[in-house]
């Protein structure tokens, strides 16, 4: 005895064809990968846009840091000083 074939049906009630069904399906799947290409190329570049930044900060914070604790800051900074109104 064979295996039984399952018989496959539209929503329209009638046998759906199963040559039609592949092409269609390679179609879908095609397009399917295309967008998901998409997506990763554009999640990828959001990605390095924010790393970009936050490189940016941390090399700007670490250049804040060298310039204060060396002491030729200290200079510039009691000049902002200077320009700040205090509470007195």
């Amino acid at each position: 005895m064979g295996r039984k074939r399952k018989e496959r049906f539209d929503s329209g009630g009638m046998y759906f064809n199963k040559n039609d069904s592949k092409a269609a399906s390679k179609i879908d799947r095609a397009t399917a990968k295309a967008e998901k290409t998409e997506l990763k190329i554009r999640l990828a570049e959001a990605k390095s846009k924010k790393r970009k930044w936050l490189a940016i900060l941390l090399g700007l914070g670490i250049a804040i840091y060298f310039i204060v604790s060396s002491g030729s800051g200290l200079s510039v900074l009691n000049t902002i000083k200077g320009f700040l109104p205090t509470g007195d």
